[in-house]
């Protein structure tokens, strides 16, 4: 899925949004949601420093819906859901955020992938 960042999110800073950049298009990473009212949202690489964050569908617009079909999904038994590659499961996330060398080239080998996906699709 790739998305266009077109409504802003209320940037507090000085200047602008140095996350985001109005107009650009960005893979997700995976879409998360819930049955009980919160927003969607979307994991993508933020401007700055390139770290995956989520955002909140309503300020993008989706200009490939295509999902690549190695995609899971996943049931956290609390009403929160995720779709996301099969990389991102388990504990993906906690030892990327810790600096977990593997998970650091797993993320970067998945983003590959995600983006060979697209030019294909």
């Amino acid at each position: 899925m790739i998305v266009k960042y077109i409504r802003e999110r209320g940037y507090e800073g000085e200047g602008k949004d140095p996350h985001f950049l109005l107009g650009k298009t960005y893979y997700v990473l995976g879409i998360n949601f819930n049955h009980i009212g919160k927003p969607i949202d979307v994991s993508i690489q933020c401007d700055s420093d390139h770290t995956p964050v989520l955002l909140d569908l309503k300020f993008l617009d989706v200009i490939n819906p295509a999902i690549p079909h190695d995609w899971c999904f996943f049931d956290f038994n609390n009403g929160f859901y995720r779709l996301c590659p099969k990389e991102f499961g388990g504990d993906f996330w906690d030892e990327f955020h810790d600096g977990v060398e593997s998970a650091e080239a797993l993320f970067a080998n998945t983003l590959q992938k995600i983006k060979r996906f697209h030019k294909l699709a």
